[in-house]
């Protein structure tokens, strides 16, 4: 399984986005867009019968389809960025041993 990299945002970020600083207190800690919903049809799809506790941790795998891509050149430099669709998932308990391959290659 590839590295697990934090997407916390850095604090020279996160001053440069909330420059007040009550802003910057109750500012997100994650950058827009990497927060997911799950509804009650896909936790039980999930088979997610107890919810979990807030604060636990979760491992999520999933596979993608890349729906569209973005390149701009601004005065600030070179920005991209691409938009996923989940197409697969499973929720698993992050102190697990996870068989990553089985799950996303069930058949």
């Amino acid at each position: 399984m590839s590295k697990l990299v934090s997407m916390k945002l850095e604090k020279k970020d996160r001053e440069k986005a909330y420059p007040q600083p009550s802003m910057l207190e109750d500012g997100p800690i994650y950058p827009w867009g990497l927060n997911l919903t799950l509804d009650h049809e896909t936790l039980e799809k999930l088979e997610v019968d107890a919810l979990p506790e807030a604060g636990e941790q979760l491992l999520l795998i999933a596979k993608v389809k890349v729906t569209g891509t973005t390149s701009n050149d601004s005065t600030d430099g070179k920005r991209q960025s691409v938009s996923l669709q989940i197409t697969e998932m499973c929720l698993e308990d992050a102190g697990e041993k996870v068989d990553v391959a089985g799950k996303l290659y069930q058949g």
